[in-house]
């Protein structure tokens, strides 16, 4: 299995979020490599920024929430469709 390719912006993220979330809960974050670019409203603001910035490259965005939201598809838990990772 392939290393996640956003491994330093997530421990960056990860050691972080205590600040980010006194700074900005709800918000979405930009990150590259370990390098905080800012606190946005949407991710859409947060992608065009991005994109402005850095190009068409891989680039970090992350709503800071205190806790993670987790998603749950049955259809897929059960088995009854497959997804490759």
């Amino acid at each position: 299995m392939a290393e996640n390719p956003f491994s330093v912006e997530l421990a960056f993220f990860e050691s972080h979020r205590a600040e980010f979330i006194e700074r900005g809960e709800g918000k979405f974050v930009l990150i590259k490599g370990e390098e905080l670019v800012d606190f946005f409203d949407t991710p859409e603001t947060a992608y065009k920024t991005g994109v402005d910035r850095f190009g068409l490259v891989p680039f970090f965005i992350r709503q800071v929430l205190r806790e993670e939201q987790t998603h749950d598809i049955p259809a897929y838990r059960l088995g009854l469709i497959h997804a490759r990772v």
